[in-house]
C-alpha cells in the first residue's frame, strides 16, 4: 500500500478531486470507519468519526456512500447520516436519495444462501464460531475461534458447502476472518460502485463526478480496479 500511496499518487488524485463539480467518496463501514475491539468482537464507530462522516454529507459539492457486508436493517441500527447512501449486503442491496435498489437474480437466490447458513449452524459446532444469516448474503465469523481450530474450522466449512458451490448456488469470498456466503451471481463491491457512480452521472449531466473509494479488505478489490 505504502508503494501505491506515493507523490505521484497523491498529487493525481487531488487533480482529479479539482476537476470535479461533485465528489461520490464511498467508505468500507468494518474495514474502515469502525475501530475493532481488542478482544476480537464486534468493532464500534467513534463518535468522532460519525460527526465526521455528518459534516461530510451536509457538502453540497460530496455524495456520502458506506459499503458493507451487513444487512440493510442491521445498518440503519448503526447509523444513520442524513443523505447517506447505503451499500449493503456487498452491494447487492443499495438505498439512498438517487438510488434503491436490490439484485433481483440475487433475490430468487436467497434460499440456498439461507440453507447454507443452516447448514453451517447447525453441523459446524466449533465453538465460538457465529453464523449470521443477512438476507441476501450470510457470514461465518471465526474471529474469536482459537487459533489451532481454525483450519479444522475452514476445511470442515468449505466440506459442508462444497455441493452448493459446485452447483453454483452460492460461493464463498473471504473476509476479515469471516467467511461471507454470497449468492453465484455476477455482481460485487466494483459493479455496485459503478452503479451508484453512474446514477449520480446520469442525475446531474454536464457535471464531472470524482469517485474516492477508501477500504482495506479484499473484497474491496474489485471497486478499486473500477475506480
Amino acid at each position: 500500500m505504502a508503494d501505491k500511496l506515493s507523490n505521484n499518487y497523491v498529487n493525481e488524485t487531488k487533480s482529479h478531486l479539482k476537476r470535479s463539480n461533485l465528489v461520490l467518496l464511498v467508505c468500507d463501514y468494518d474495514g474502515a470507519l469502525l475501530q475493532p475491539s481488542p478482544d476480537g468482537g464486534e468493532g464500534h464507530m467513534a463518535e468522532t468519526v460519525h460527526d465526521h462522516l455528518e459534516k461530510i454529507s451536509a457538502i453540497d459539492a460530496v455524495r456520502l456512500a458506506i459499503i458493507t457486508g451487513r444487512s440493510p436493517l442491521n445498518m440503519r441500527e448503526q447509523v444513520q447520516i442524513p443523505n447517506c447512501h447505503y451499500l449493503c449486503n456487498h452491494g447487492l442491496e443499495i438505498s439512498g436519495p438517487e438510488l434503491n435498489f436490490r439484485h433481483s437474480v440475487a433475490e430468487k437466490m436467497r434460499e440456498h444462501v439461507h440453507e447454507a447458513a443452516n447448514t453451517l449452524r447447525v453441523q459446524l459446532r466449533i465453538d465460538r464460531a457465529v453464523v449470521e444469516d443477512r438476507g441476501l448474503t450470510a457470514v461465518l465469523n471465526y474471529r474469536n475461534v482459537m487459533e489451532s481450530h481454525v483450519s479444522s474450522l475452514m476445511a470442515k466449512t468449505k466440506n459442508l458447502l462444497a455441493n452448493a458451490v459446485r452447483e453454483r448456488k452460492i460461493r464463498i469470498e473471504e473476509g476479515r476472518r469471516t467467511l461471507e456466503i454470497m449468492p453465484a451471481v455476477d455482481w460485487d463491491r466494483g459493479k455496485a460502485v459503478k452503479m451508484l457512480h453512474h446514477t449520480l452521472r446520469a442525475e446531474y449531466p454536464g457535471s464531472q463526478v470524482g469517485l474516492l473509494y477508501v477500504g482495506a479488505g479484499g473484497m474491496d478489490e474489485t471497486a478499486f480496479k473500477y475506480v
